[in-house]
């Protein structure tokens, strides 16, 4: 069945306007539970969406567990070590198989009725169906959700009818090629429950017209208004900044490490990017940083942070990311603060969208991306 978009083609048209004349997306997309509902079918169940990175997965058993817009999926590695990925559901009676967000695997067995099936999802013992009749083992493995990694990053698509992901991520790939993400280890993981819509704390990334006043901390390291705006092919945007004179990373002033840079990396820069619709990679000198959106309610987002460095520098005996993971947990404590703001503004009644300053391009580029899926279905309607 369908889900139907409560939104007009004329008000999404506004948004889709060159910035200089724009207006942002309508209140509605925010706060209609009736929006939320089709962005669930139609971006997170609809196309390809980041799981999380390859990491997680990379030895026998490891596995993810996901709520994937209200279908749970679970990402685990197989015998070769490789990650596949399947709806989290027993083909006997329907039991969850698993339950906690990540762990590793023995065997992949139901805790009901203990059928029991491979990392390659197929079925392995099924007790009590030998006298069955047509019952062949092989017709009930476990549903497959297709998957793709693409530079270390887990994508999935619930649909199996996006286009290619290499499509999907377009350009964005040399950039992460070039920090070497699909090699790095995770060193910290946070969770966090926001009051705020998703596309809020997307928007909130990607500018920093915010940062002097909502992060002083982070405005001394990098000025706002430093660096430049990447483009290229793929559902992606973001851009750059520059490290102050002096500043050799982003982590708390005044705590020493000794994390060399990644190697071939400009040392001074650090690159953030949005890759459509759920994913936010921040790319520093000596670290890289993904976030993953999961939303929840049209007010309320899991927001799933990670930490990764070079497994050089993970093994070296003082190595200690507590700097750097301290520094943006304080960092994105303040922005979700203020994205829980704008939501109980956006709440009002008498709230109209407004117009994008000259210093939010991505932000614009990111609504550009969401307003021509609306439209899509708008002018289906």
């Amino acid at each position: 069945m369908t889900v139907p978009l409560p939104l007009s083609a004329a008000e999404i048209e506004r948004t889709r306007a060159p910035l200089e004349r724009a207006t942002m997306l309508p209140g509605a997309a925010f706060t209609d539970p009736g929006v939320l509902d089709w962005e669930r079918a139609n971006l997170f169940r609809g196309g390809w969406i980041c799981a999380g990175h390859v990491d997680q997965v990379r030895e026998r058993g490891q596995y993810l567990m996901l709520d994937v817009a209200g279908e749970s999926v679970l990402v685990v590695a197989d015998d070769d070590g490789l990650p596949r990925a399947f709806l989290n559901t027993c083909r006997h009676r329907g039991a969850r198989l698993v339950f906690m967000p990540e762990g590793t695997l023995r065997r992949l067995q139901c805790p009901y009725h203990a059928w029991t099936y491979g990392l390659d999802g197929s079925l392995r013992s099924a007790p009590f169906t030998d006298g069955l009749e047509d019952f062949d083992p092989g017709c009930f493995g476990l549903h497959a959700v297709r998957l793709a990694v693409v530079e270390g990053l887990i994508l999935l698509d619930l649909s199996g009818e996006a286009p290619p992901p290499q499509d999907h991520i377009g350009d964005l790939a040399t950039h992460l090629a070039a920090y070497r993400t699909a090699d790095l280890r995770r060193a910290r993981r946070i969770v966090y429950d926001v009051g705020a819509n998703w596309k809020a704390i997307a928007e909130n990334y990607s500018e920093c017209l915010h940062c002097p006043g909502v992060h002083p901390e982070l405005n001394r390291l990098s000025h706002y208004l430093s660096g430049v705006t990447y483009e290229g092919a793929g559902a992606w945007c973001g851009g750059s900044m520059t490290l102050a004179e002096g500043v050799e990373t982003m982590a708390v002033e005044g705590t020493p490490h000794n994390r060399p840079a990644i190697e071939g990396v400009d040392p001074r820069s650090i690159l953030y990017f949005l890759l459509f619709p759920n994913a936010l990679v921040s790319l520093h000198p000596d670290y890289v940083m993904l976030h993953t959106l999961w939303p929840v309610a049209p007010d309320r987002t899991q927001v799933v942070c990670e930490w990764f460095f070079e497994a050089p520098t993970m093994a070296a005996a003082d190595f200690d990311p507590s700097d750097a993971v301290g520094f943006w947990d304080q960092v994105n404590r303040e922005d979700w603060h203020v994205c829980e703001l704008t939501q109980a503004g956006m709440s009002s009644r008498a709230f109209t969208p407004g117009r994008y300053t000259t210093q939010e391009t991505d932000v614009h580029a990111f609504d550009v991306m969401v307003a021509d899926r609306y439209l899509e279905a708008a002018l289906v309607s």
